[in-house]
Formats: structure tokens, C-alpha cells, sequence
């Protein structure tokens, strides 16, 4: 079978169709991923064959659809047009709304969705290649806490929040912000891959990142947003995170059988193996 993907340009997007074609590949079909020409090298990252739709994206990829002849197209939202028959792939940034897409799979559990017009499977987390850091090799003398911060400006509260945790704090970032001081419990590292880092966290701070939210859902972590997002006010609602100040911290260790829950609801659903077949009718 050919399969052809239409990836927007998002990285969080890409990787949320990464899993789906990975499990067509293994199974022995053909899989190309379609894409702008500025996010080509993002495409090759994943290890799949990529598809240069130059500016003309939506010409081209019909162009490229009927050159090729796929059995089946499937896309993401703010992929480019198709004129044919597709399969859309939901994740953590997306709402099931209204599409012209044939069938529909969300990589959000059900608990975390209003919408039942989709049809779920399990979200594996991907975010890129990851090399596992030579600190992560040692094993931890106490708890973990994964602190990822896009607003240097939240550290602060953040720290004022975490100093008197008996766990330690990993933030990936260059250097503290200035005039900010640092609790002892705080490490500043080069890298932090929520891929590596995740099995090992009692819990997650973060600053609204969707793709790392679902993330550590599927880990079973219980998590604090500083921001609102929908799917971090979804997690909440379930009891498996808190959305609000850096001073919830203190109440995520109260919200891990919550987590445990969500992460068995969604280990329990379809693998992305599991769509093939349902690709194929």
C-alpha cells in the first residue's frame, strides 16, 4: 500500500504523525511524507522519505498524489489541501471541529475530548532524534521534577516555589535568568529530552507546551501548567494536573493515582499498528 502524509509546518504536528508512519513502514508499506520546501529537513529527521512541495503546496501535493497514485492520503490540520479523499490525524494542539476528511483519529484520549466524531489511538510520544545525556546515566539520589520554561521570565515564582521540594529540579536552559536566585535544589542542564527524562519525573512544570502535556500524560506525571491551554485545562478537570501559579507544585504529588489513571487509558487504546487495517477499507 502507498501512503501518502501531509505534514504542516509544525514540528509538533509532524511528530504527532510520525508514530502512524513508522507503524506503516515496519509493516512493509510505502510511506512518503509531503511538506513545504523550508521544512523538508524536518521531514528527513524523522527517518521517512520526504516529498519537496516547494511554495505551491496544495498544487502540488494533488500533483504529486496523482503522479503517484497513493491509496490512501492522510494529513494534519493546516496541512496543505487535498482534492480527494483523506484521513485526518489529530494530536494535543488540535480541535475535532468540522472537516472534510473521510475518517478522523485523535492521538487525545477520550477523557481529555468533548467530541466523540473521532475515532482514538494511543499517542506515542515523539519529539525528534534524542541522544540520552551523560547526567541521565547515573541514577537519581532523590525525585525529579521536569521544569520546561519557553518564558525565562516565570522562573521566579518558579523557583521561589520548588526551593523547599525534596526533589530535583532539571531545566534545560543556557543560564539563570539574572538577578533571579536559584534554589540548591535546581540543575541547569545543556539538554533535557522529555524522551529520556519523563520515566524518571515524580512530576512536570511547564509553561503551556501541548505536545509536552500529552507527553507526560502518557508517562503517568502529574503536571502543572503556568499557562492556560485546552489540553492542559483538560488534564486538569480529570485530576491529573493543575493549571495556575508555580505555588500548585506543592499539590502534584496528591494528583499521581489521577495520572496513573490517564496513563492507562491511554496505553489502553489502539496502537498505530492497529489503524492499518482500518486505512486500507
Amino acid at each position: 500500500m502507498r501512503v501518502l502524509l501531509a505534514a504542516p509546518p509544525s514540528p509538533a504536528r509532524l511528530h504527532n504523525l510520525v508514530p502512524l508512519a513508522w507503524a506503516l513502514r515496519t509493516a512493509g508499506h510505502d510511506v512518503k511524507i509531503a511538506g513545504r520546501t523550508s521544512f523538508v529537513d524536518e521531514i528527513l529527521r524523522t527517518g521517512c522519505v520526504a516529498v519537496d512541495l516547494g511554495t505551491s503546496e496544495s498544487a502540488a501535493l494533488t500533483g504529486f498524489a496523482e503522479l503517484w497514485g497513493p491509496d490512501v492520503v492522510v494529513s494534519s490540520p493546516g496541512a496543505p489541501a487535498y482534492g480527494g479523499d483523506t484521513v485526518r490525524v489529530l494530536g494535543p494542539l488540535d480541535e475535532p471541529g468540522s472537516s472534510d476528511a473521510d475518517t478522523t483519529f485523535d492521538t487525545v484520549p477520550p477523557s481529555l475530548r468533548d467530541s466523540s466524531n473521532v475515532r482514538p489511538v494511543r499517542h506515542v510520544p515523539y519529539s525528534g532524534p534524542v541522544v540520552v545525556p551523560e547526567w541521565l546515566r547515573r541514577k537519581a539520589r532523590r525525585s525529579r521534577v521536569l521544569l520546561s520554561l519557553t518564558d525565562p521570565t516565570l522562573a521566579g515564582p518558579v523557583f521561589d516555589a520548588v526551593g523547599g521540594l525534596e526533589a530535583e529540579v532539571v531545566w534545560a536552559t543556557d543560564s539563570s535568568p539574572a538577578g533571579v536566585s536559584m534554589p540548591p535544589n535546581v540543575r541547569l542542564v545543556d539538554t533535557a529530552p522529555p524522551a529520556a527524562l519523563l520515566p524518571t519525573c515524580s512530576a512536570v512544570i511547564h509553561d503551556g507546551d501541548a505536545s509536552l502535556a500529552l507527553a507526560a500524560a502518557t508517562h503517568g506525571v502529574p503536571q502543572l501548567s503556568l499557562t492556560e491551554t485546552a489540553i492542559g485545562a483538560r488534564i486538569a478537570a480529570v485530576g491529573a494536573g493543575l493549571v495556575g501559579s508555580a505555588g500548585g507544585v506543592a499539590e502534584l504529588a496528591a494528583l499521581s493515582a489521577a495520572a496513573t489513571a490517564l496513563r492507562d487509558e491511554i496505553a489502553g487504546l489502539p496502537a498505530p499498528r492497529e489503524l492499518i487495517g482500518a486505512l486500507t477499507r
